[in-house]
């Protein structure tokens, strides 16, 4: 099983996990905001955590938002 330095949480071996987290290495010193999008249930909320542990805003809180829970206007 292959597990990513910095991402013990998330396990798998699929090319597919291998280029998320490569991206997700990739964004996470930067200052980008970062949209996930995915179905329920896929681990976007465990790539944000690892994006975060890895960011220089690690000591500060992380901001998670549910836009589908978000009012149409």
């Amino acid at each position: 099983m292959f597990v990513a330095e910095g991402f013990e949480d998330i396990v798998g071996e699929s090319p597919a996990l291998r280029s998320v987290l490569f991206q997700a290495e990739q964004v996470a010193p930067t200052d980008a905001a970062v949209l996930l999008l995915g179905e329920t249930g896929t681990g976007k909320e465990l790539i944000a955590k690892a994006i975060h542990a890895k960011s220089a805003r690690r000591d500060r809180a992380l901001v998670k938002l549910n836009c589908a829970a978000l009012p149409r206007r």
